[in-house]
């Protein structure tokens, strides 16, 4: 999650950067200037209760953790305008890599195969579940097949995403039941024409489908990305403030 969460927004700061390179400067110019101000209040705020305090070199260190977590978070805010953009791509990405996933094909392929089988709905003819060159296939002759393999298919292919980009999924709530009904719709369409339904078909339509779902929820995504920076930039800055407000306090103390 957390190394999904870091490579979206990364890619987001790098669409900045490309796509709008002027945003990108003032931004970056905005970023300093909060940084330094941040840096500033954090060595001076302790002067609220202990006006003899200064801050020393580690809580300079603690000062300088708190003005990068600023610049960070501050170029953050701006470049995740691009939130969509990145996400449509994380997209195109992983169909592309699910396209040539062996591996995942024959699983979810042998998967489909014995569920089909178990259900009992298909003739138990060998011959029907092998074509012409002895490859082995998937009877499609009745509808609830066609459900179950296409349910199987999406819901592979769907979950194989929320393994692969489990922040992206999780903000974008990905349900499977529409795609699932949107590839069994294409399941009995394609087999009126053709007896081996390609699963290239069904992770596109699951890809299409999450591509909608991210354009729909366009509004909500970037607010959502935003209110998760601005809690973890107050978790973050609370650890350097804390320490440097317990160390001005412990000051009082010891002068006591």
């Amino acid at each position: 999650m957390i190394g999904d969460l870091i490579t979206v927004t990364s890619s987001c700061i790098l669409l900045f950067l490309l796509e709008a390179t002027g945003q990108f400067v003032l931004a970056c110019a905005v970023a300093v200037l909060l940084a330094g101000g941040c840096w500033w209040l954090a060595s001076h705020y302790t002067k609220l209760w202990n006006l003899l305090f200064h801050a020393s070199p580690i809580h300079h260190i603690f000062c300088a953790v708190a003005a990068a977590a600023t610049l960070l978070g501050a170029l953050l805010y701006f470049a995740l305008s691009h939130a969509k953009t990145a996400g449509e791509q994380f997209v195109n990405l992983w169909a592309a890599s699910l396209q040539v996933d062996q591996a995942w094909k024959s699983s979810t392929f042998q998967a489909a195969r014995k569920t089909v089988w178990q259900l009992g709905q298909e003739p138990h003819d060998p011959a029907k579940w092998y074509d012409e060159l002895g490859a082995p296939k998937i009877p499609l002759t009745n509808q609830n097949t066609t459900f179950v393999v296409a349910k199987i298919y999406a819901k592979g292919a769907a979950r194989n995403f929320q393994r692969m980009h489990p922040f992206l999924s999780w903000i974008l709530s990905v349900r499977t039941g529409a795609a699932q009904e949107a590839v069994s719709r294409d399941v009995q369409q394609y087999i009126q024409v053709y007896s081996i339904y390609p699963d290239t078909r069904a992770i596109e339509i699951v890809a299409n489908y999450i591509k909608r779902e991210l354009d729909a929820q366009t509004p909500k995504l970037v607010p959502r990305l935003r209110l998760i920076l601005l809690l973890l930039f107050f978790a973050v800055q609370s650890v350097p403030f804390t320490l440097i407000g317990w160390a001005a306090y412990r000051d009082i103390q010891v002068r006591i």
